[in-house]
């Protein structure tokens, strides 16, 4: 598998964990706008933080220990950036 197939297959499987997580626990996603902005923050520091992985003998297991629950978390937080959007333009449910 090439690197690109699998940063793609990560990436994917990252979305289908969020989509899932948003689905699941619901009460998970903060009533606010300001914790929601917090909460993207501190996700997108933490793909910051992960984006210095380099090639060593232990790269998968980092890969799966911290960079897919890191892109799992800033893509949950994209989808409920997105639910804030929509309710302040009065497009929600």
């Amino acid at each position: 598998m090439s690197n690109s197939t699998f940063v793609l297959v990560l990436a994917a499987g990252a979305a289908l964990l969020a989509l899932w997580v948003h689905t699941r626990f619901p009460s998970l996603a903060p009533e606010r706008l300001g914790r929601t902005i917090v909460h993207a923050v501190t996700a997108f520091a933490l793909l910051h933080l992960t984006s210095a992985v380099g090639e060593s003998t232990a790269f998968f297991t980092v890969v799966f220990v911290f960079v897919l629950p890191a892109l799992v978390y800033a893509l949950l937080c994209t989808i409920w950036v997105l639910q804030q959007a929509q309710a302040a333009l009065g497009l929600s449910r």
